[in-house]
């Protein structure tokens, strides 16, 4: 399942990203960056640029923290 919070939500809007490019971010990312605090940075190319999702796992649940065009 994943999880989106209210932060990621508005920068999906302001960022033009829709939930089934951040699926395709988690379910196959390009690169995956371990970060400290067990956040997962997760990159995937699409057409001229990469989208970068910043994600928390948990039992059964991804939640999404934010996510950005690199």
């Amino acid at each position: 399942m994943i999880i989106f919070t209210d932060h990621a939500l508005k920068r999906m809007r302001g960022r033009k990203v829709t939930k089934t490019q951040v699926a395709a971010t988690i379910k196959n990312p390009e690169i995956e960056i371990i970060e400290s605090g067990g956040v997962k940075l997760l990159r995937k190319k699409f057409k001229d640029k990469s989208l970068e999702v910043a994600i928390e796992s948990g039992k059964n649940k991804i939640i999404v923290i934010t996510l950005y065009w690199v």
